[in-house]
Parts: C-alpha cells; sequence; structure tokens
C-alpha cells in the first residue's frame, strides 16, 4: 500500500539514529524534494535501497511550529476575509433595512444615540441599505410634549440622516405609530380569526386579586388565561356593545421560541410566554405588537436593540409565528453603566445629548466615542472625520455585558478631532465653507461667549482664573470688539499655536490668561519682588520691537523674534534660562509660570501688545516714574 506525505521543504540540526530512521521511514519524505513522495511501509528493501550515507534530519519543534503558524495565519486570513464581507450574519453585498425606533417619553441621551449610530452603520455598511426613522408614540400617557422635536433635531445635529422617516416619508409609512392604528387593528383580528388570540375583560382589580392570589398560593403571577373560557361569539358581541377589554396572545401556542442573537448566540426561555396583551382598551397596540407589526410591514432586516429586550424577543417570535412571517436578525448590545458600574439613569442630564451638545462637542467626535462603546473600528489613523469614515472602519464586533461609560476617552478623541481640523484649515483660506463653519461653532465661538462672560464676571469659571488675575479684567486690544473677525482670527491663532494641541477655554483661564487679557499691573509689581529681569534682555527686546519688519510672518506662517532676540544677545555671556524668564515675565506676567513658548506669544500677542507690557515693566524698574 502506497502512502503520501508532503515533502518537508528544509532539513532540521535534530539527527535520527538508524533505528529511529528504520521505523519513521513511513512518517519522512526527502527534504530535498518538494513533491508528494510515495512511501512503502513494509518494503525493507525500499529501506535499505533509499537509506542515505549521512543521518537523516528531521523536522525540528522549532520549524514545525513555524510551519503551523503559517498555516494558521492562512487559515486567519481567510477567516478574516470572510468576516470582513459580512455584517451581523448577512453578506455586505445584500441589503440591510435597520431601524431606530425611539418613543418621545423623553429626550436622545448616549445610549439611544448609540443604538441609532448601530443601525444607521450597519444599513449604509450595506450595498443598497436604508436606515429608518420610526416614532413608537403608543404610550400617550407619557409623552413629552417637545420630545418628538428634539428627538429630530438632535439626531440631524448628530449627522444621522435617515432614508425614511415621519418628516420625509417612504414606501412603508406613516412611520409614526399613532398614525397606523388601523393597522394593527387589522392584524389583531387576523390573529382573533385564526385563533391565536382572544379578547380578555378582565378587569384591572379582578387583575390584582388574580396575581394576590396565585402568589398566596406559591405559584406564578403570570395572567391565567380566564378569558380564553369566554365563546368567541360572545366576547364579539360584549366588544360590539363596547365593553371595555383588551386582546390577548395564547402565548403557550408556540412553545418556547428559540433564537440565534448576533450578540448573545443562542437564547430560549425556560418556559412558555404568559398570554400577554397586544391590543390595551383604549385601542392603542403595546410594543409587543406594534414593533413586529411595522418590522414586517417596513421589511426591516435587522433589530438592533438594547439587551433589556432580550428577554422580549421570544414574545415578539410567538408574534412571527402567529402571523406566519420571517423574523428578522436580532442583535442585542450591551447596556452602558455608570464609571462605578452602576445603572445609568435615562433622566440623568449629564448624557442628555443636549449636554454634550451645549459643551460645544463636535458630532463626528460624539459618534467616534458612541461607536467605541461596547464595540470599536478598525485599525486605522485617528481621528475618523466623516461619518463614512466611521461607515468603513466599524467593525461591528460587540461586546457582552454593561459597558461603562469614559468621559476621558471622548476628551481625548475631541482634542484629535479639534487638532485634526485646526492642522487641515488656514484661517485666510477660504475653500472649505464646512471647515470654516465647524471651526467657528465649535472653537473660536464658545471661546469667545465665555470670555465675554468672564470679563463681565457674569461666569462661574472666574473661579479657574489664579486668584491675582480676579479684579478688572481688560481684554487685550484684538479681543476689544468680540464680535468681530479679527477677534475670531485671533482665538484661532491661539488654539493652533498651542502647544500639544488646541486650548480650551478652562486652560486658557486658568495657564494662560495673559493671551485674553493685559497683565494688570499689580501682577508686575508682585513678580519684580521676588525676581529681577536682566536688562540686557530687555533692551535686546527693545531693539527687536522697532524693527516692524521682524514681525512679518515668513513663507510658513511663523515669527522669529526669539531668534531675533538671542541674535542680539550672541555677545553677551548670559544664560538661555535668564532669557526666557524675562520674556516669561514681561509677556505672561510672572517668570515661574508654565506658559505658551515665548515664539507662541510673540505670535499671539503681536508687536503692540508686547510694547505696552515691555514699557510697564521698564516704568516699574525705574521706581514707577515714566521720566
Amino acid at each position: 500500500m502506497l502512502l503520501f506525505s508532503r515533502a518537508t521543504s528544509r532539513p532540521s540540526t535534530r539527527t535520527l539514529s538508524t533505528s529511529a530512521y528504520t521505523s519513521s521511514t513511513s512518517l519522512l519524505c526527502h527534504h530535498h524534494t518538494a513533491r508528494w513522495t510515495p512511501i512503502c511501509s513494509r518494503s525493507r528493501s525500499y529501506h535499505k535501497a533509499q537509506r542515505p550515507s549521512e543521518p537523516v534530519t528531521a523536522a525540528s519543534g522549532l520549524t514545525a511550529l513555524a510551519h503551523r503558524n503559517k498555516a494558521l495565519e492562512k487559515k486567519d486570513v481567510g477567516r478574516s476575509a470572510r468576516a470582513e464581507s459580512m455584517i451581523l450574519g448577512q453578506d455586505r453585498r445584500l441589503p440591510i433595512r435597520a431601524r431606530f425606533a425611539p418613543s418621545p417619553t423623553g429626550y436622545l441621551h448616549v445610549g439611544s444615540l448609540r443604538t441609532a449610530l448601530f443601525s444607521y452603520l450597519a444599513a449604509k455598511a450595506s450595498k443598497g441599505g436604508a436606515f429608518i426613522l420610526r416614532l413608537e408614540d403608543t404610550d400617550q400617557k407619557r409623552l413629552v410634549h417637545d420630545s418628538e422635536d428634539r428627538l429630530i433635531q438632535e439626531l440631524k445635529w448628530a449627522g444621522l440622516q435617515w432614508d425614511e422617516g415621519p418628516d420625509c416619508g417612504g414606501p412603508y409609512g406613516p412611520y409614526k405609530q399613532s398614525l397606523r392604528l388601523d393597522i394593527y387593528e387589522s392584524h389583531v383580528q387576523t390573529l382573533l380569526d385564526r385563533g391565536h388570540a382572544y379578547r380578555c375583560f378582565c378587569t384591572s382589580e379582578q387583575l390584582e386579586n388574580q396575581k394576590r392570589e396565585l402568589h398566596e398560593a406559591g405559584k406564578s403571577t403570570a395572567y391565567p388565561g380566564t378569558c380564553r373560557a369566554v365563546d368567541t361569539a360572545e366576547a364579539d358581541m360584549r366588544a360590539s356593545r363596547g365593553d371595555a377589554h383588551v386582546v390577548r396572545l395564547k402565548g403557550d401556542t408556540f412553545g418556547r421560541p428559540k433564537f440565534y442573537d448576533a450578540v448573545y448566540g443562542p437564547f430560549q426561555k425556560a418556559h412558555a410566554e404568559e398570554d400577554f396583551v397586544l391590543l390595551k382598551s383604549d385601542g392603542f397596540p403595546t410594543y409587543h405588537l406594534a414593533c413586529v407589526v411595522d418590522d414586517h410591514l417596513m421589511k426591516i432586516t435587522h433589530v438592533i436593540r438594547g439587551e433589556e429586550w432580550l428577554i422580549s424577543t421570544p414574545k415578539h417570535l410567538a408574534l412571527y409565528q402567529a402571523f406566519g412571517w420571517e423574523p428578522p436578525t436580532f442583535a442585542h448590545v450591551g447596556l452602558l453603566s455608570n464609571p462605578d458600574g452602576t445603572k445609568l439613569s435615562k433622566r440623568d442630564d449629564s448624557v442628555d445629548i443636549s449636554t454634550y451638545r451645549d459643551k460645544h462637542v463636535f458630532p463626528v467626535a460624539l459618534l467616534n466615542w458612541v461607536g467605541n462603546l461596547g464595540s470599536s473600528f478598525k485599525s486605522v489613523s485617528y481621528p475618523l472625520l466623516k461619518i463614512s469614515d466611521l461607515v468603513k472602519a466599524f467593525t461591528f464586533h460587540f461586546t457582552r455585558g454593561a459597558i461603562k461609560l469614559n468621559a476621558k476617552k471622548l476628551d481625548h478623541i475631541q482634542d484629535q478631532y479639534r487638532n485634526a481640523l485646526l492642522r487641515a484649515t488656514d484661517p485666510q483660506t477660504h475653500g472649505n465653507e464646512l471647515k470654516e463653519c465647524m471651526i467657528r461653532e465649535y472653537i473660536t465661538k464658545p471661546v469667545l461667549q465665555e470670555l465675554r462672560l468672564v470679563t463681565n464676571g457674569q461666569s462661574e469659571k472666574m473661579q479657574l482664573l489664579p486668584e491675582s488675575w480676579r479684579d478688572e479684567l481688560i481684554l487685550v486690544p484684538a479681543l476689544s470688539d468680540l464680535e468681530s473677525s479679527s477677534a475670531e482670527e485671533y482665538i484661532f491663532g491661539i488654539a493652533g499655536t498651542a502647544r500639544g494641541g488646541y486650548m480650551t477655554v478652562d486652560s486658557l483661564l486658568q495657564r494662560h490668561p495673559y493671551l485674553a487679557w493685559q497683565v494688570p499691573e499689580d501682577m508686575y509689581t508682585q513678580s519684580l519682588a521676588s525676581y529681577t529681569p536682566d536688562q540686557r534682555v530687555i533692551q535686546a527686546l527693545e531693539g527687536v520691537l522697532e524693527k516692524r519688519e521682524l514681525w512679518e510672518y515668513d513663507d510658513q506662517g511663523k515669527l522669529h523674534i526669539t531668534n531675533a532676540v538671542r541674535t542680539a544677545l550672541e555677545n553677551e555671556s548670559i544664560d538661555k534660562l535668564q532669557v526666557y524668564n524675562t520674556l516669561r515675565l514681561i509677556g505672561a506676567g510672572r517668570h515661574d509660570v508654565a506658559s505658551q513658548s515665548s515664539e507662541n506669544m510673540f505670535m499671539s500677542l503681536g508687536r503692540d501688545e508686547w510694547q505696552r507690557r515691555t514699557d510697564i515693566v521698564k516704568k516699574l524698574l525705574r521706581g514707577g516714574n515714566d521720566t
């Protein structure tokens, strides 16, 4: 019998003895060949004829491991490629119709935005997919009057534009459940006709008594099906004369539905569903009925929602079976929690989207952060500046269980986005209106608004100022008119030259107030009492101030004042630290503060403001006399 073995491509340093060689021949092949080599496991003459004159080498452990790893890598590449082509179990070349269906009983919060984002990304990452907005307003008692408008406004602010919805219509509308009551009523009638549902006339008092009795008897408090025994004709007659009732599904008819969740895997409850309500006595459907009917009629292929709905999904599957419909793919994502692990409250203003909007968080930065809460983006260059970048980079790999909010991560992404925006845009260039608008709305305008409030003593952020700055504040000349375009350009310049990236309002107030307001003379007096600046540096600076041409920007948009000061002092034996301390004292009011670099201060403050501050220091060094 001939056996076939793949020839090894390289020899090993490990040798075999003759006996080992004899017993191992059926497992080895010539290491010189790269073809399939026949090996006879029984022929002695074959062994003798093929025995080499030198010891035979076998594959070492390291070599075998390398071969195995290479094979696994190829397998992983193939698996990865297949995974790349799939979105939640479906080939991305097929369209995904995903929906976001909020209830206007409150305002949009981080958890809701995340669900909307995941649904949006799934739809847009597929070929020909669609993102649908549907308002589930069947709980009329809990509606908040302005919630609907705010939901739409804040979703649009975040950049999530839907293809079908209550404001733009679509082929499967209306997209507001309170306008679809006749649709739900007809589908409930279908279930009644098929014998899958029945009318229940139990009053709330009767239901409470039933629950209490069942509880006292140690039994399940699920509805016991009392009205199942009511004859259909009698039930129809009572309904026609206006007797208050609800409609219930016969839950146990469909056993214990099981399904495969795209995140949590196989799921099945231990018990059959109780006879749950489909249609309430006021004619409005329950969430369970409405979402199943709407998802089917709107041809939703994927339902992405929080894991709190995982336990309710068997109810929905029972309805799909009752109607004879194919259910969509379900993906239940982990819930968000506070940093300490406690449950995140939807009523907490700190997670309200309007809070992030008021804080001037970039919409795409917020989506970057939200998308990383329980999922991730591919390892690409950050930040992802456009929503289309998010679509391309999203992995659709979801984690299970609670996900803790990490506000520092949002701050980091926000800084990355600001810095990328500042680097990509020249304030003197007006070729990109979108970037100009983003810079104005999220960088310069918020800073100018806060500076106005602080200057007028109307902001709590005044407490961030160093104590010596909390008296009368006088804005630098460039900011004398906070509504002017020159003020915007000045703030843009500060933001663009900040060491380590964009300078926040808080950082400006805490560490760099000298860039926004004139240094108080009292501060100079206090500083000069503990530090004596070098007169040679002051003289060199005066010489530089006289040469206006040195204050003109070069081709790279930079000044070189610091180099000019150093050049003026090249014949002086003076320590560099003394140079920087003197410049820092004049520019920032103190020699020992962590200020911007002297070059950045020259660029930001300009010649006239440096001249004014230098003159004050000179006057104080002369003893306060102007003569």
